[in-house]
């Protein structure tokens, strides 16, 4: 008799963990099942009655199996209430969980959860509890075919307050005209009612369409992916809209979408706001994206449930909404220039074979729309002077987000043509392209200028095969090719007013500008002559400013001095040294005005003579050449 007993005490926790119940609910009449002779069969008998009775209660408040609800996505290390409900109900359906409802999704939960998704056809059978599983169980458990979060416009509370509440003033609003093939997520309309004398729980909501034009397809489940409700920004329910079976014909091409079971929560004299958004399919018909469907809700398609039990309705089919459909978008690119792009520079050629790799370009290309784009070719142009591209650059490739790929130089077009390259902007990203080259054998000495426009740049949509838009442009600076260098450093810029026995007919200024040069491959030889035109014969050129604008008509003189040793009218940097250069101007306009200084290039040699130079230019751009500007009277 006491081992019956037991077993009946086992099949009634089995019946109160199929009702959701943690095995506390009947610990405390286990230990008679236990126990000895000390307990009598007629104790145990009284122990088993008063536990079916707890249950013959429970069922008359729950049914037979207790409904269960559920929110979010459920995956290993998951914990909560949730999860004890989910290991409950896979037990209750047969699917073993040795440790019981623990409460922790765990090794045992997956597989049970696997087990239950292979049974109904889910795939993949992860054990990962997600949307499909999630609005699988929870139409099997009586919660209804959407999914929710249980809260939204209100406090999202499960009690609610007020008598029995009244909707009013309902408006649907347009959110998107459109949506285009494959886009997420587009918000199609909002639908917005007043919520008066009483909290209300919203239950359900009917999305009706209608296509306007019928010599287009015109069932929605060829046009929508998935559809959603949306509250504050948040995701409450979803529906595969792309199956036709979750769609009810109920006139000729009049077709609801019903989602249930989301339980947004609105409060007294709160407006209530629900968004309705889509996934728009991504194969419509290029003749059928012409079609547009009416879009709105029956007198009766929202339904709540106030604090007095009772069932409200709101809804308007004369408020409509106009939706319409539009071709995937293939990506709208943008050509730019780059803050890393490389300031004017000496690219040293070597005599006896091809140099080292010198970056001389870097652009940016923005994707401005929110689709991936896919730039298949593009081509960078050269321009020189003095010589041709065929005698200067011997190699070029195109880095890009860590890759490289390799250029084929056009020399008779002055291009350099990347082919097959295959690049991916995702949507509204940017990225930059660093241009690097190497020069030839003892290349020809000249200048180097690279450039994009959007003409050098064919890209596509990466989901729809069609040309992206492509617009802007980038020029890089000037670079010069020579078989001996110098680098060309800022130290430091000054500038001073002298007024002499204090009259303003004597006053004149004083600008300074220091800087480093170092000799890289062979000595550099600097003349020690300057001027403020550029004569072929300068040390250094350097510019006046007078109001902003350049200017000769001044008077004044200038001086360039250095660490560096003389030799012939020139100082010599020897290779591998660097040597400290200082240009002083001093500057005594007859008309008064506002001057500054800008140094503009540093002229060298390999001999120390005046032909045959290389000129080495400075960034116009860089201010640590650039005196500050200061007013001499006169």
């Amino acid at each position: 008799m006491q081992i019956a007993n037991t077993n009946t005490i086992a099949k009634i926790a089995a019946v109160l963990a199929g009702l959701g119940l943690v095995a506390s609910t009947f610990a405390a009449f286990a230990p008679a099942a236990n126990a000895q002779s000390s307990t009598s069969s007629a104790d145990l008998q009284a122990q088993i009655n008063a536990l079916l009775a707890q249950i013959a209660a429970l069922q008359a408040n729950t049914g037979t199996t207790a409904a269960v609800s559920f929110d979010r996505d459920l995956t290993m290390g998951s914990t909560g209430a949730d999860v004890t409900a989910l290991q409950n109900w896979l037990i209750s359906k047969g699917f073993t969980i040795a440790a019981g409802a623990t409460g922790y999704f765990g090794a045992q939960t997956k597989a049970a959860l696997g087990a239950y998704q292979a049974s109904v056809s889910i795939s993949p059978a992860a054990g990962y509890f997600g949307p499909i599983t999630r609005a699988k169980v929870n139409a099997s458990a009586g919660a209804g075919t959407g999914t929710g979060t249980g809260t939204g416009t209100g406090t999202g509370s499960s009690t609610l307050n007020g008598g029995e509440a009244n909707l009013t003033d309902f408006n649907l609003r347009s959110e998107d005209s459109s949506g285009d093939e494959g886009e997420e997520e587009v918000e199609i309309a909002t639908a917005e009612f007043d919520v008066e004398d009483g909290d209300v729980r919203v239950e359900r909501l009917e999305v009706t369409v209608e296509a306007t034009n019928s010599s287009l397809e015109q069932q929605p489940w060829d046009y929508f992916d998935t559809m959603y409700l949306m509250v504050d920004g948040k995701e409450v329910a979803d529906i595969d809209a792309g199956d036709r079976d979750e769609w009810d014909e109920t006139d000729t091409d009049v077709y609801v979408l019903t989602f249930t079971g989301f339980g947004v929560v609105v409060e007294e004299d709160d407006m209530a706001s629900i968004t309705i958004a889509a996934d728009i399919a991504s194969s419509i018909d290029t003749n059928d994206q012409a079609q547009t469907f009416t879009v709105f809700i029956d007198d009766s398609g929202i339904r709540a449930v106030d604090g007095e039990g009772i069932q409200q309705y709101t809804g308007q089919d004369t408020d409509t909404i106009t939706f319409g459909f539009g071709a995937e978008e293939s990506g709208d690119l943008r050509i730019s220039s780059s803050n890393d792009d490389p300031d004017a520079s000496i690219l040293v050629a070597d005599e006896d074979d091809e140099s080292e790799d010198y970056t001389v370009f870097v652009f940016d290309i923005e994707n401005k729309e929110d689709v991936d784009t896919l730039i298949t070719d593009l081509s960078v142009r050269v321009a020189t002077t003095s010589t041709t591209l065929t005698n200067m650059v011997r190699t070029a490739t195109l880095v890009v987000d860590g890759d490289d790929y390799d250029g084929d130089i056009n020399y008779s077009t002055g291009e350099i043509e990347f082919e097959d390259i295959d690049v991916e902007i995702g949507g509204d990203d940017e990225m930059a392209f660093e241009v690097m080259v190497t020069l030839k054998q003892n290349a020809t000495p000249g200048t180097l200028v690279f450039s994009v426009a959007n003409a050098d740049v064919d890209a596509e949509g990466v989901n729809s095969g069609d040309d992206a838009d492509v617009s802007g442009s980038a020029t890089g600076e000037e670079h010069t090719v020579a078989l001996t260098g110098i680098a060309v450093e800022a130290v430091s810029t000054a500038q001073t007013v002298v007024t002499p026995g204090n009259s303003a007919s004597d006053t004149y200024g004083t600008f300074t500008i220091k800087f480093d040069v170092t000799a890289l491959e062979e000595d550099a030889y600097i003349a020690s002559t300057t001027d403020n035109v550029l004569a072929g014969l300068e040390g250094v050129v350097y510019t006046v400013l007078q109001d902003g604008s350049a200017s000769t008509t001044f008077g004044g003189s200038a001086v360039l001095s250095s660490t560096a040793d003389t030799e012939s009218g020139f100082f010599v940097v020897d290779q591998g040294d660097t040597e400290t250069f200082t240009l002083t101007v001093t500057l005594n306009p007859t008309v008064a005005g506002t001057f500054e200084v800008d140094l503009t290039t540093v002229t060298f040699n390999e001999d120390a003579i005046y032909t045959g130079e290389t000129v080495f230019t400075i960034d116009s751009n860089d201010n640590d050449y650039q005196t500050d500007p200061i007013y001499i009277a006169n």
